[in-house]
């Protein structure tokens, strides 16, 4: 019951998580001064690549936060092809939304101190499912013969 319980708790707060994504989409969410979202300033990408390049790898990394987080959320809500695989879709949820707030940082309106818990959630998501995994699975250490 209380596995059940901390399952669905989990469910909502990563789809939480995942839908306040949405922010980083210009004027997604009404900010004080009317400008939010992102500006589509990269100090990653703006040296390398054109500005719609940028935009459409911002747009890509967002749709694949959403969509893996939401999968997993689903999984770990029981739906049967999903059920099997929630971990590995979170993980690649953590792994899109801290890459897209690498590519947008600096472009996110109005600061993006505003934003600052998205890469801390995601990073104590992923951090935690990574350490379950090695806990669950083991860490297996060869030795060199004769050791």
């Amino acid at each position: 019951m209380l596995k059940r319980f901390a399952g669905i708790t989990l469910a909502v707060v990563l789809i939480g998580h995942s839908l306040i994504h949405l922010g980083i989409i210009p004027g997604g969410l009404p900010g004080p001064d009317g400008k939010t979202g992102w500006s589509g300033a990269s100090w990653l990408l703006d040296r390398f690549l054109a500005s719609p390049v940028i935009h459409a790898i911002g747009v890509l990394l967002l749709a694949a936060t959403i969509l893996f987080y939401v999968a997993g959320s689903l999984g770990l809500l029981g739906v049967p092809f999903l059920k099997e695989r929630w971990k590995m879709a979170t993980i690649a949820g953590s792994i899109a939304s801290l890459l897209l707030f690498a590519v947008t940082w600096t472009g996110l309106l109005p600061n993006p101190m505003d934003a600052v818990w998205g890469p801390v959630i995601s990073d104590i998501v992923l951090i935690g499912l990574l350490v379950d995994e090695l806990v669950e699975h083991g860490i297996r250490v060869k030795h060199a013969p004769g050791l």
